[in-house]
């Protein structure tokens, strides 16, 4: 049988002579001798036993079986799993803050209403409380298939008997990209959204999910979003971001506060603290592989730049159905800062130009990284963020 490495295994050195490594969208870890680095440097591409045995000895290949058994070599089929993501939807606080989320409730409430026919099938993605099925059962569907990867599926289910729509509403415990339901249907919904919309990496697996689920006729809802930047400039909101990172009781965390300038934070961002009208840098389909890319340019009168707020609106059949902006209702999402290093806009102002991407991190397909290049009058530079 063939295994391959977890992708986002990190390495620290023990005071003795073994590694620490660790997945954290696995949730493993383990202790492992040197040479257990070169088997899992060799299984970068599905490897067997025999072929670790062939090129290293017999006694290597039994350190394959040590590496599989921890659980850091697992199976091609296994390789884009992200059990320690779908385990933190279980807990019902989050979907304390989802259901308390009016703005969302309701966009959705709507949308399903005028999206769904008597008789459709609709499939939930993500289900989680369960509530946008039942929606769509209520909207007449004649089944629906909520479709989760977590615990809370077990509440769901509750929902779901409760308010006696277990005749249409059917629970499927399984990662949306890789489940098939037992019919095609005419409708996928998903609210699978994280910070910056992206966040959550979602968009692969919604993808799958449509291909291996949709009618040629059917569609995904919502099935569009845009994301937006604007420059920041608030004082507050930048002490709050990198103050706690300084010299506290003669201890100097300034290492900290580096790595903290390079995390974006969920934060409401005022929109008196917005330098200028945020602009959409890019407009997507929903799902797409389409790059989440752009450019944006702004008028900025002289004084700090502190930073840039981004945030999202979301779209279905052409129509803006839920927006994330600092001057929208509030949402969960709220907005996300990303802040910059000291930066000056110069006497009587400027032009400041941004080229942006947004991309998957490289080590956890969960989060997201923001790459901003950015020209100021005649200072240049360039900033990236993760988010998650």
């Amino acid at each position: 049988m063939q295994h391959v490495r977890l992708s986002d295994l990190s390495f620290s050195f023990d005071e003795g002579t073994s590694l620490m490594v660790r997945s954290q969208a696995h949730g493993v870890a383990a202790r492992l001798p040197p040479p257990a680095i070169a088997i899992l440097a060799m299984c970068a591409r599905p490897t067997t036993r025999e072929q670790v045995a062939q090129a290293m000895g017999p006694q290597m290949a039994g350190l394959y079986d040590g590496l599989v058994g921890a659980g850091l070599l697992i199976s091609p089929e296994q390789a884009d799993d992200t059990p320690v993501f779908f385990h933190n939807f279980a807990g019902i606080e989050i979907h304390r803050r989802m259901l308390g989320d009016q703005a969302r409730v309701d966009a959705y409430a709507r949308a399903i209403q005028a999206a769904v026919e008597p008789g459709m099938v609709v499939l939930d993605a993500g289900t989680g409380s369960g509530l946008l099925a039942c929606l769509a059962a209520r909207a007449g569907a004649r089944r629906v298939f909520a479709v989760d990867n977590s615990e809370v599926l077990t509440l769901a289910k509750q929902t779901i008997a409760h308010n006696e729509l277990g005749g249409v509403v059917e629970p499927v415990r399984g990662d949306f990209g890789k489940v098939q339901v037992a019919e095609p249907v005419d409708l996928i919904v998903s609210e699978t959204f994280g910070a910056l919309a992206l966040a959550e990496g979602s968009v692969p697996d919604l993808m799958a999910c449509a291909q291996n689920n949709l009618k040629p006729s059917g569609r995904v809802l919502p099935d569009g979003l845009s994301l937006h930047l604007a420059p920041v400039r608030s004082e507050v909101l930048y002490r709050e971001t990198l103050d706690p990172f300084t010299t506290l009781h003669g201890v100097d965390l300034s290492p900290l506060r580096h790595s903290a300038m390079g995390r974006g934070r969920v934060v409401d961002v005022p929109a008196e603290g917005l330098l200028a009208p945020g602009q959409a840098f890019a407009s997507l389909a929903y799902p797409s592989k389409d790059p989440a890319q752009g450019r944006a340019t702004f008028e900025l009168p002289e004084g700090p730049l502190h930073g840039f707020a981004g945030w999202f609106d979301v779209y279905d059949a052409s129509a803006l159905m839920l927006s994330t902006s600092p001057d929208a209702p509030p949402t969960h999402w709220r907005q996300c800062f990303l802040p910059l290093p000291p930066l000056r806009v110069p006497e009587g102002g400027a032009t400041l130009a941004l080229q942006v991407a947004f991309s998957p991190a490289p080590d956890d397909r969960r989060s997201l990284e923001v790459e901003i290049t950015w020209t100021l009058g005649p200072s240049e530079g360039q900033q990236r963020w993760r988010v998650r």
